[in-house]
C-alpha cells in the first residue's frame, strides 16, 4: 500500500539525501559532491552525461530517480547499481516527499512524456493525458520550501514542446528564482555524430548563483529559442568544431551485413518488411556521415530509424540512389535482395547516443543487461537522450561550478 511504498522510499533516500556516502564508493561524502534528483529518469543517461560534464573528480550522487518503466529501471540499476530507482508515477509525488526524502538535490533533471508534443503525435500538449504528471510537478514547485529547492535544472522534451503551453508554464514557474536559457533542435550531429536527434533542452540556474556565461564564449554550438536561423548559424560559424565529424562506421559492431543467417538472433530486415516498406526506408553504409533518429519503434516501424547496408550495395544504382549526398544517405529505388539490409544493434545505437566511452565514474562502458529482449532494448534507447548533448549542456549549466575539476 502506499503506507510501506512511502516507508520504501524513506529507506532508500537516506543512502542519498541524508547519508550520501552510502552511494559515494566508499569513500566520505564533501561539499564537491552533486547531488542529483531524476524525475523520468530513463535508463541513467541524464546522470551518465553529468558525471562527464563535472569530470572524474567529482562524485555524482544519486538523491533519487523516479521512473515507471520497469525496463529503463533495469537499465538504470544495471549501471548504478547503488541507486535503485523509484518504479512511480510522478504525478504521485508530493511537496512533503521533495521536503523530506529529496531535500539535498542540487541538481534536477526532468525529461516528461514527449507523446503530447511531437509532431506525429496528437499534439494536444497540456490537454493530452500524458502531460498531466508533469504539470502537476509545476503546480507543485512554488509550495516547496525554498532550501529544498535546486540550484539547476535542466528539461528535454522533443521539438514542438517550445510552442505548447506546458513550456510557458514551466518557464513562468521558473522565471522568479531562476535565470533561463533555452536551446531548440539540438542535434548530436552538430557534435560530429553521424546521427540526428533533434531536441529542445531547458537549463535554469537560481538567481542567486549569478547568469550563465555568453554563448559564443562558452562555445556551445546550439541555437538558443527565439534565435533566427541566421543568428543561430552565424554563432556557430564564430566557434571551432567541437570534434571531427564521425562515419557511421566508427560505431558500429557488427559486420555488415551480417554473416549470421536470418534466424532470431539475426539483425537483417525481414523479407516481407523489405518487401512492403522497401520506398520508406532510410540506407546508410559505415561511411555516411549521418542517420535517422532512432525512436522507441525502431525495427517495429519503418520509420523508427535508418537501417545499414554494405557499401557496394548502396553504390549499385539496381537498387539505391543518393536521397542526402553530404550525408552519404540513400533510398531504394526497388525491393532489396534477402539479408541485404539490417538494423542497427542496441549496442551500435547506444555508441551513437554517446556511450561510445566511459563515463567519469561509472565503470568500463554503459551495460545493457543482457536479459532484455532486442525489442525492449529499442524501446529504452529510443526514449533516451544523447549523452554527447546533454553533456555540454551540462558542463555550460554547472559552468560556475564546475572549475577546474574537468579533465578531460
Amino acid at each position: 500500500d502506499s503506507r510501506t511504498r512511502d516507508a520504501r522510499l524513506r529507506r532508500r533516500s537516506a543512502c542519498s539525501a541524508v547519508v550520501p556516502r552510502c552511494d559515494a564508493s566508499g569513500r566520505d561524502a564533501d561539499s564537491e559532491a552533486v547531488r542529483l534528483l531524476e524525475f523520468y529518469s530513463g535508463s541513467g543517461m541524464m546522470r551518465w552525461a553529468l558525471q562527464n560534464a563535472v569530470g572524474p573528480r567529482r562524485e555524482v550522487i544519486g538523491v533519487a530517480a523516479i521512473d515507471n518503466s520497469e525496463v529503463a529501471n533495469a537499465v538504470y540499476s544495471a549501471n548504478f547499481p547503488r541507486s535503485e530507482p523509484l518504479r512511480r508515477n510522478v504525478e504521485h509525488i508530493t511537496r512533503e516527499q521533495i521536503e523530506e526524502n529529496f531535500c539535498s538535490a542540487d541538481v534536477w533533471t526532468a525529461s516528461p512524456p514527449c507523446q503530447p508534443y511531437t509532431r506525429k503525435g496528437n499534439e494536444k500538449h497540456g490537454l493530452d493525458p500524458r502531460a498531466l504528471s508533469f504539470l502537476q510537478l509545476l503546480d507543485i514547485f512554488p509550495t516547496v520550501k525554498h532550501t529544498c529547492k535546486p540550484k539547476r535544472v535542466l528539461v528535454e522534451n522533443v521539438v514542438g514542446f517550445e510552442n505548447s503551453a506546458t513550456r510557458d508554464a514551466l518557464v513562468k514557474t521558473l522565471g522568479g528564482e531562476y535565470h533561463v536559457e533555452e536551446f531548440v533542435r539540438a542535434s548530436p550531429r552538430t557534435l560530429g555524430v553521424p546521427n540526428t536527434r533533434e531536441r529542445y533542452y531547458l537549463l535554469a540556474k537560481r538567481k542567486e548563483l549569478g547568469g550563465f556565461p555568453d554563448v559564443a564564449t562558452a562555445a556551445l554550438p546550439f541555437a538558443r529559442f527565439g534565435e533566427s536561423e541566421t543568428e543561430a548559424g552565424e554563432t556557430r560559424l564564430q566557434q571551432e568544431p567541437r570534434r571531427e565529424a564521425r562515419a557511421v562506421g566508427a560505431y558500429l559492431r557488427r559486420s555488415v551485413p551480417e554473416t549470421k543467417k536470418n534466424d532470431g538472433a539475426s539483425l537483417a530486415v525481414p523479407a516481407s518488411a523489405a518487401a512492403k516498406y522497401w520506398r520508406w526506408f532510410d540506407v546508410v553504409t559505415p561511411s555516411s556521415l549521418g542517420s535517422q533518429c532512432f525512436t522507441a519503434g525502431y525495427g517495429k516501424t519503418v520509420f523508427g530509424g535508418s537501417v545499414l547496408a554494405a557499401e557496394a550495395f548502396a553504390n549499385d544504382p539496381e537498387f539505391c540512389e543518393l536521397a542526402d549526398a553530404e550525408q552519404k544517405r540513400y533510398r531504394l529505388v526497388k525491393p532489396p535482395p534477402p539479408n541485404a539490409l539490417r538494423y542497427f544493434a542496441p549496442e551500435e545505437i547506444a555508441a551513437l547516443h554517446g556511450l561510445e566511452s566511459a563515463s567519469a565514474a561509472s565503470g568500463p562502458k554503459f551495460a545493457l543487461p543482457e536479459n532484455l529482449t532486442r525489442r525492449q532494448l529499442y524501446f529504452t534507447l529510443g526514449n533516451s537522450v544523447s549523452v554527447d548533448v546533454v553533456q555540454e549542456l551540462m558542463r555550460y549549466l554547472m559552468e560556475d561550478s564546475i572549475g577546474n575539476n574537468n579533465t578531460e
